[in-house]
C-alpha cells in the first residue's frame, strides 16, 4: 500500500462470476441481484446501501467481496480502484494489476465520508425512479498510478467508446428505461450516450427487462462474451475484478 503516501484500506471487490455462461442476476451477483431479473425485487440486494458484509480478502478476485469497512469507516476522503485479473493472488495484486487509479479531491468529505451512505442517503439505486440523464449521480477525476486513460477506453465496446470521457469515475447513472448502474470505473459517460450506460458501469438494479443487461456487469456481454465488438468489452475488461479502496 504504497500509493501517495500510504493510508489506504481495501473495502471491495466486484467481479462478474458467470457472464461466459449468459447468467444474469444469479447466485453470485451480490453487487445487482442474486434474485433473477426479477421486477418484483427490483431495487436488487441493496448491497451498496446496506451493512451486510460477505466474502473475504483470500479470495477477492473469485468472488465478492465486501468489508466491514466499507460502512464503518466514516471519514474517509477518496477511493482508489485497482482492475485485477480475475483469481490472481493477493502477493500479486499489485504486479498484475491492469490499471490502478484514484480520485484525489477528497469528493467522499460532501457524502458523509463512505460509499455507503453515497449511495443511501444521496443516490439510492431504484430501477424505475430517476429520470434519465437529469438524475445522474456525480463523476470525479482521477490520477493513474498504472496504466493509461486511453488504454482504459479501449478495452470497452468501438460502439461505447464514443460516448465514454477517461480519467474519471462516476456514480448512480439511469438510462433511457430508467434502469441504475452503481459505478462506472474509469469513465464518465456523456449525455448523449444515455442508453450506453450498462455497456460502461457495474452494480445496480435488480430488474432490467431483458436478460442481457441484469448483473454485476451488466451488459458489458451483449454482442458476446470478451469479443470487443459492438457494445461488448473485450476478455480483458470482462474477466478483471474491480478492488475498491478508501483513504
Amino acid at each position: 500500500m504504497l500509493t501517495d503516501g500510504w493510508g489506504w484500506t481495501l473495502v471491495a471487490s466486484i467481479h462478474e462470476n458467470n457472464a461466459h455462461d449468459n447468467g444474469r442476476c444469479t447466485v453470485g451477483d451480490k453487487w445487482s441481484s442474486e434474485q433473477g431479473n426479477n421486477q418484483n425485487t427490483n431495487h436488487g440486494d441493496g448491497n451498496w446501501e446496506n451493512p451486510k458484509t460477505f466474502g473475504n480478502v483470500a479470495s477477492v478476485t473469485s468472488d465478492d467481496f465486501k468489508s466491514l469497512a466499507y460502512f464503518s469507516i466514516d471519514d474517509a476522503k477518496d477511493i482508489m480502484i485497482w482492475q485485477v485479473p480475475n483469481n490472481t493472488p493477493l502477493s500479486m495484486w499489485r504486479s498484475n494489476s491492469y490499471f490502478r487509479y484514484r480520485t484525489y479531491g477528497q469528493f467522499l468529505d460532501n457524502f458523509r465520508g463512505n460509499l455507503q451512505n453515497l449511495f443511501q442517503s444521496y443516490y439510492p439505486i431504484r430501477q424505475g425512479v430517476y429520470s434519465p440523464g437529469s438524475d445522474n449521480g456525480p463523476s470525479f477525476q482521477a490520477k493513474y498510478d498504472e496504466g493509461s486513460p486511453a488504454d482504459t477506453l479501449s478495452h470497452f465496446g468501438p460502439s461505447t467508446q464514443p460516448y465514454l470521457r477517461d480519467i474519471y469515475i462516476q456514480f448512480r447513472t439511469v438510462n433511457g428505461a430508467q434502469n441504475i448502474n452503481a459505478i462506472c470505473p474509469g469513465v464518465k459517460v456523456d449525455s448523449a450516450g444515455l442508453n450506453y450506460f450498462q455497456n460502461a458501469c457495474i452494480g445496480g438494479s435488480g430488474y432490467w427487462g431483458d436478460d442481457f443487461n441484469c448483473g454485476d456487469f451488466s451488459g458489458m456481454t451483449v454482442n458476446g462474451y470478451g469479443t470487443g465488438t459492438g457494445r461488448s468489452v473485450d476478455k480483458t475488461l470482462i474477466e478483471t475484478t474491480f478492488l475498491i479502496f478508501y483513504r
